[in-house]
């Protein structure tokens, strides 16, 4: 599962994020110890339980514009085929935050631990506008007990985590972050055409024997805290444009950020959704729509190691 790369061209590096010539001996390392199945015959292989242990597949996350400008020419030039799972808002005109919001932190930021530094601060301070008592969550939150199969993230890691996603939730997110991009004088503007690929783009990927799928419409963190119409919506509408964009059929997913409950699982039937990736590796074992990723993270620690 890949997510974020970087070059000394436009895109930036951020946390995690890895070069082409990082991407390239990560490939190779992988070659020799498991077999890469391009995307087409990975799916059909999956589907009908034919796979063998030590085959696997490249996914990327997220509809990035990095990933086409950095991972992609590797990808051709090793002649390996991938999944790519696209949310669709910002094929809609809209902007979509998480993506803005990253970029933000990292263009804005000496360090992840200063923007975090920043982040807490603010919420405390806007703790009046918000009805919540920020301070307090900070003071007993226990980072031992969240997020405990992200291991690579650090303890400030999982408390913002937490913060956004089962404390503050979207709106009071956006109002925060918001709050911060203006008072740095951030450009958004400025940042769009870094951040996302283009549909042209979409399409040559398709044409290319890679496989799109979905991520979701405008990428929710807590998706299986939405009901069963919204998440319907959010999957409909991401299948719709997609399939629009191919004029193919679109099968696969991966779950934004691994949230999902049986609501979903429902949803991607009644799609007609054939194959779904989890964000971690322990999946639901026989179960096409959940299957493990391992994040390039680990991939990574492997090979430090």
């Amino acid at each position: 599962m890949f997510h974020h790369f970087h070059d000394e061209k436009k895109h930036i590096v951020s946390q995690g994020s890895i070069n082409s010539d990082e991407f390239k001996q990560m490939l190779c390392f992988l070659q020799n110890n498991y077999e890469i199945v391009d995307a087409n015959e990975w799916c059909e292989r999956a589907i009908n339980n034919r796979l063998k242990p030590n085959q696997i597949c490249l996914t990327f996350d997220d509809a990035l514009a990095c990933q086409y400008d950095v991972a992609y020419p590797v990808l051709e030039e090793l002649n390996i085929k991938a999944f790519w799972l696209i949310y669709t808002s910002i094929y809609t005109g809209a902007l979509e935050k998480l993506e803005i919001y990253r970029h933000f932190r990292f263009n804005s930021f000496d360090s992840t631990e200063a923007f975090y530094d920043a982040f807490f601060k603010t919420a405390i301070l806007k703790q009046d506008s918000i009805g919540i008592e920020i301070k307090n969550v900070i003071k007993q939150f226990d980072p031992a007990d969240y997020l405990q199969q992200f291991t690579f993230y650090s303890d400030s890691d999982k408390l913002f985590r937490y913060l956004r996603d089962c404390v503050l939730k979207e709106e009071k997110y956006h109002f925060i972050m918001d709050s911060m991009i203006t008072d740095m004088g951030y450009d958004i503007e400025k940042s769009i055409h870094l951040l996302w690929i283009t549909e042209k783009q979409i399409l040559d990927l398709h044409n290319n024997n890679h496989i799109i799928g979905l991520h979701s419409h405008t990428h929710p963190t807590a998706m299986a805290s939405k009901t069963y119409s919204e998440q319907m919506h959010e999957y409909k509408e991401n299948k719709r444009i997609l399939e629009k964009v191919t004029q193919g059929d679109i099968y696969t997913i991966s779950y934004p950020c691994n949230s999902y409950n049986d609501d979903t699982d429902e949803i991607m039937k009644s799609l007609k959704i054939r194959l779904g990736f989890d964000a971690i590796m322990s999946g639901k074992q026989n179960n096409c729509l959940h299957f493990p990723r391992k994040d390039h993270a680990y991939v990574m620690q492997e090979m430090q190691k």
